[in-house]
């Protein structure tokens, strides 16, 4: 009996009675390519578009990639790309001193918020000491050029927004949790 004789017998016999053998209820799945090697995996669909920010001469494309399927959808991708901008913006602006920390109040979770208090007050010291460094990075405005993000689980998406404050490169990765009703930045790594 070749497989495909055997499944027919099989699927048949479990549309008739609707039970496995010892009363279980079942799902029918089709597996015969994979056991005959010919199933095959496609990458999934990826979530791509551009933003517009107000300091950016061009639109800054965004790229996010489930690992699983389900999850956002398009617009939701959309939305969490503006919002990981947002914040990523709000958070290097915070550490250079031209922002309070208290911005992100509602967009990050209390120890990351302190975490990046302290590198705030970390910076400040390290440019009262190097006025060259503070002319170079602390007066430019930040500017995205890129953002690029993870789904990592079903309220779990990481994100990586590369910018640009004068000539010098600034990546800021975020890991974002959905948490009560709405997401919420769990960690944030400026550099």
């Amino acid at each position: 009996m070749t497989w495909r004789a055997f499944r027919d017998v099989v699927v048949q016999t479990l549309a008739d009675d609707g039970e496995l053998q010892g009363g279980l209820k079942g799902v029918i799945m089709e597996y015969s390519g994979f056991f005959h090697g010919t199933y095959q995996y496609g990458p999934l669909p990826s979530y791509d578009g551009f933003i517009v920010v107000e300091l950016s001469d061009r639109p800054v494309r965004y790229h996010i990639q489930p690992t699983f399927i389900g999850g956002l959808n398009a617009k939701e991708c959309h939305s969490m790309a503006m919002a990981a901008c947002r914040i990523a913006c709000t958070s290097a602006d915070a550490i250079r001193g031209k922002l309070s920390v208290a911005h992100l109040n509602r967009a990050m979770t209390k120890p990351c918020l302190d975490r990046l208090q302290t590198m705030q007050y970390l910076l400040g010291i390290h440019m009262v000491t190097h006025p060259e460094l503070k002319a170079k990075f602390c007066y430019l405005p930040t500017v995205p050029t890129l953002i690029d993000g993870m789904i990592t689980g079903k309220d779990t998406l990481e994100m990586a927004v590369f910018m640009t404050i004068g000539q010098e490169n600034l990546r800021v990765n975020l890991k974002l949790k959905y948490i009560g009703s709405r997401w919420m930045c769990i960690y944030a790594d400026l550099g």
